[in-house]
């Protein structure tokens, strides 16, 4: 199985080790129950981030696609699969591309931790509209014609 990542997975784990960092020295110096509240706010995002930065990203290969997000992962076979795309949402100030899986059940599945983003109006993101043509390319390659 191919994996591609974000290289953003690399942003997201120091921004969590800070996080974590900061929660530590806070959690070293406390003497009070309200130095509680900073711990968790600092420690939680902190923990999730170092946890699962490393895992962001999409495999696939013959038996289908897995996706690995902040939160959680999924797992597609090809045969659940109509369509690969591209989505781009446009703002006034940043767009983004999003990889999309189209389901045959009609739901919509955006790979939104592989996303690309750069200034609006701005040329497509290179490394999205590649990996959007790697996975169409095969799940194409894989179901019968």
């Amino acid at each position: 199985m191919l994996k591609r990542r974000t290289p953003w997975a690399i942003a997201y784990l120091l921004v969590g080790l800070v996080c974590l960092l900061t929660a530590a020295a806070v959690a070293a110096s406390s003497t009070r129950v309200d130095d509680l509240v900073p711990i968790a706010v600092f420690g939680v995002p902190g923990l999730v981030l170092t946890i699962r930065a490393p895992m962001f990203g999409v495999s696939f290969g013959a038996p289908g696609v897995k996706y690995s997000g902040l939160l959680k992962s999924r797992s597609y076979a090809w045969s659940e699969v109509q369509e690969v795309k591209c989505a781009v949402v446009t703002g006034t100030v940043f767009s983004s591309d999003v990889p999309e899986l189209v389901l045959l059940s009609g739901k919509v599945d955006q790979l939104a931790m592989v996303a690309g983003y750069g200034a609006a109006g701005n040329t497509p993101n290179k490394r999205v509209e590649r990996l959007v043509s790697e996975l169409e390319a095969t799940r194409a390659s894989v179901l019968p014609a």
